[in-house]
């Protein structure tokens, strides 16, 4: 009987034990799932969720020791045209660069996650910002020693921003302000501190571009034109359509105010195509009033003609209004047609095709070389005003400028000097020239019913009987 009794005791045991492994490996795997739910695969470091669960646990500890804590966010600066441009595997290469150095420069304590595809959240404790430069700069460092060439190098790098642990905010707030910074960067200035003043400066832009949402729907926006006038006969050559927002509370918000936040936020596709289906129907109905036809040219953002389809849309917008071709002008920019030197001569040659002409506007302020101008399908070359507004008593300007009009013409391109204002630059741009100004000189930009007189009356009549 003792024999059997210890037997089943031993079996009890045994099972026992048996149950406490089982129960042990349950609570192992369950606890490898979490952690795998809280690491992201690529490189190893916490995801949101788990950057967010540990950097509490962070704060809270902090609340108690009085100890400084401060959130910074590295952003890789687009990453997705290295992707596009390298490749897949070296954008990979970078993102792991850059979460070996946020590791890095993390030091004792702090927590390391990688919050968003091109963002890597890093919780230390250091306070002010001559610390947080030191982080910074170790964190360059050590990117730019993991990365496998030159080349990459040159293409690499990142903004930051910076949340200094107040005492109160939790993890999310405090994450929120950091990437606060990242939409105020400055190309000069890669790391930027959390203020208050930014955060009411973010809400009015906010405002802003929710503003001009209703503006494209209840029709705030007008398109105003500037002439562009014959050297030889004073004669009218062209409109450019410039947009003009009138607020119903603001009255009339500048360009300068708008345009760049409509940039940043998207909107200047929407903005764009408005601005050539309306300069388009407007000019369809000048010509059926009767007027004589006039070419008017309208402006291309680097977003309209990189992330749409334009040749798509210049082409509905001649369809929808009934437009001959010959009588529509595009605009870029030289800087803008040189960032994807390829894909710009694919999209204006097709645009050419149309009909439609094409011009570089803002010449001589950007970097063009002339190997890669001479490839592109142009028609007019625009001199940038920052050349012709120093024309007067700059010899440097003079010479510049002279150099373009002979490349203009070597190109057999019509060149058209902008932001023309005073006698002494007519003269000028006549001596060496220059076919077509347009400024203040001859007419600012007006609505399109105030075109319409200028369309009659000679402006160059106008433009002398205002220099004397």
């Amino acid at each position: 009987m003792k024999i059997v009794i210890m037997v089943l005791a031993v079996a009890l045991i045994l099972v026992a034990v048996a149950l406490l492994i089982a129960i042990r490996k349950i609570v192992a795997l369950e606890k490898g799932f979490k952690n795998a739910d809280n690491t992201d695969r690529m490189t190893g470091l916490l995801n949101r969720d788990g950057f967010m669960e540990q950097g509490e646990l962070v704060l809270e500890a902090a609340k108690e020791s009085g100890e400084p804590v401060s959130l910074i966010v590295f952003d890789v600066e687009e990453l997705g045209r290295i992707n596009t441009f390298f490749g897949t595997g070296v954008g990979d290469e970078v993102v792991k660069a850059f979460a070996f150095a946020a590791k890095a420069a993390a030091g004792k304590g702090g927590v390391v996650g990688r919050a968003n595809t091109d963002d890597f959240a890093l919780l230390t404790h250091c306070s002010g910002e001559a610390e947080a430069q030191e982080i910074a700069k170790s964190f360059r460092n050590a990117v730019m020693n993991r990365l496998s060439s030159d080349t990459l190098r040159e293409n690499v790098n990142f903004f930051a921003g910076v949340c200094e642990f107040d005492g109160h905010d939790d993890i999310y707030t405090m994450y929120n302000k950091a990437s606060l910074c990242l939409f105020t960067k400055d190309s000069n200035r890669r790391l930027s501190f959390f203020t208050r003043d930014m955060e009411n400066s973010m809400v009015e832009k906010e405002l802003l571009r929710s503003e001009m949402l209703t503006a494209l729907e209840t029709g705030q926006f007008e398109l105003y034109y500037q002439p562009k006038i014959s050297f030889k006969t004073g004669e009218m050559r062209g409109l450019e359509a410039l947009i003009r927002w009138h607020h119903p509370t603001k009255g009339f918000v500048p360009p300068s105010d708008f345009i760049p936040l409509a940039e940043k936020s998207g909107i200047i596709t929407k903005i764009d195509e408005w601005g050539l289906f309306t300069a388009c129907r407007q000019s369809k109905e000048w010509q059926d009033k009767g007027m004589s036809p006039v070419k008017v040219s309208v402006n291309m953002s680097q977003a309209q003609f990189y992330r749409t389809d334009v040749y798509a849309t210049i082409s509905a917008a001649l369809a929808e209004t009934g437009l001959d071709p010959k009588w529509l002008e595009v605009e870029v920019t030289e800087t803008m047609a040189m960032q994807d030197i390829d894909r710009t001569i694919s999209v204006l040659a097709k645009i050419r095709e149309l009909g439609v002409s094409v011009s570089m506007d803002d010449f001589g302020s950007g970097y063009s070389s002339l190997s890669s101008l001479k490839t592109l399908p142009l028609d007019i070359l625009k001199i940038d005003r920052s050349l012709v507004c120093d024309l007067d008593d700059n010899k440097v300007s003079k010479q510049i400028t002279n150099a373009i009009v002979e490349l203009g013409k070597a190109m057999e391109l019509v060149v058209l000097a902008e932001g023309v204002e005073t006698r002494g630059q007519i003269d000028f741009l006549t001596e060496i020239g220059c076919d077509l100004a347009q400024g203040y000189f001859y007419s600012k930009p007006c609505p399109a019913k105030d075109i319409e007189a200028l369309m009659i009356m000679p402006l160059v009549g106008k433009a002398q009987t205002a220099a004397e």
